[in-house]
């Protein structure tokens, strides 16, 4: 009787938000491919969607909305856990030791000296509130939408918040994908080296889907060798969540007044058991054969999952509290934009030796 009693107290409370965000990344996914080319993410669409929910409807839809909050709770937090998971399918340890040494040096100085630039950039010179620079730090370190996802719960930041660090994320990785083959065309070692090319534009590209894009406007070679790296990249994310979690720790730990670290929930290192399970996936997609139909159903399982919580995150936001953050995310992001195209061509060409 419990587990049926937990179902209708489950159907009662939650189904309305989640069937809310369901229906709202489904429009999403469904915008993500059609609009402006499919050259736009889905996460941004579930953003913008679920915003509009959030705010731009008349009042008399205060009610519905108060009705669905359980559930959009529920979906910004365990689907967000579920998708990110679930991302594991679309990565196998063979794919990183296919790209060599030099993709995955390459990855690894991106994630680190971003993540460090960022969460150093943004309070001290912008004055931005340590959260907010750490999403947005960690969508253009690691792979964009997916990892401010990843990261709210680490470091806690608010909905307006990751809303705001998506939006810059996006901007800054669908203006990638027409850059990058531009400086295909017109950079000299970029085009003479088709390894080059790919190593660079996987390891410092925000979102997959921008890789997958700018690749397949160059050659086959030079989008096969992005991929894979940037995929070696979104396999950071597990230990660049337990660095970020310490990093919290530590601050909160010279916020107290004994100089302890009993300042709250995120005095403590939470090692984000969600990344430990997405590594785990991704290694056992590495040792075990599956089905092909298994896997396409895993990864679009993960991008469903994902556009809810983004949708649901959406609907939770304030745009008014965006606003109030002024222009300090968008010229975060965009410094970590001019890093990543200028520091990351410097280290790849070095790397790759050309």
């Amino acid at each position: 009787e419990r587990p049926l009693a937990g179902g209708v107290t489950f159907a009662r409370d939650k189904a309305p938000g989640v069937a809310l965000a369901a229906a709202l990344a489904w429009a999403s996914l469904k915008l993500g491919k059609v609009a402006f080319g499919g050259h736009l993410s889905p996460m941004l669409w579930a953003t913008v969607l679920g915003m509009a929910v959030g705010n731009v409807f008349p009042g008399r839809l205060r009610e519905a909305r108060a009705a669905a909050k359980p559930g959009v709770k529920w979906s910004k937090a365990r689907l967000l856990r579920l998708g990110i998971i679930l991302y594991g399918f679309k990565i196998t340890l063979q794919q990183i030791a296919a790209i060599g040494p030099a993709g995955l040096v390459a990855d690894v100085f991106v994630v680190a000296s971003t993540l460090l630039l960022g969460c150093s950039l943004g309070p001290r010179v912008l004055g931005l509130r340590q959260t907010t620079a750490s999403l947005i730090s960690s969508g253009a370190a690691i792979c964009g939408c997916s990892a401010v996802l990843a990261a709210q719960p680490v470091v806690g930041g608010e909905s307006h918040e990751v809303s705001a660090a998506v939006g810059t994320v996006v901007l800054c990785g669908s203006l990638s994908m027409f850059l990058y083959p531009l400086l295909w065309r017109v950079v000299p070692c970029l085009a003479a080296s088709p390894q080059l090319m790919g190593v660079y534009t996987g390891s410092t590209v925000h979102e997959i889907a921008g890789v997958v894009a700018a690749g397949n406007a160059m050659t086959p070679e030079i989008a096969m060798t992005a991929v894979v790296t940037k995929l070696t990249r979104v396999l950071l994310l597990a230990p660049a969540l337990a660095t970020l979690s310490w990093v919290q720790a530590l601050l909160a730990a010279r916020r107290a007044p004994d100089g302890s670290a009993a300042g709250g929930p995120r005095a403590k290192v939470q090692v984000p058991w969600f990344a430990l399970a997405f590594v785990a996936v991704a290694a056992a997609n590495s040792v075990v054969s599956l089905p092909a139909a298994l896997s396409k159903t895993a990864a679009k399982a993960s991008a469903f999952a994902l556009a809810c919580a983004m949708a649901a995150l959406g609907v939770d936001s304030d745009f008014k509290q965006i606003v109030g953050l002024g222009p300090g995310p968008l010229v975060l992001a965009g410094a970590l934009w001019a890093w990543l195209l200028g520091a990351g061509l410097l280290v790849s060409r070095a790397l790759v030796g050309v």
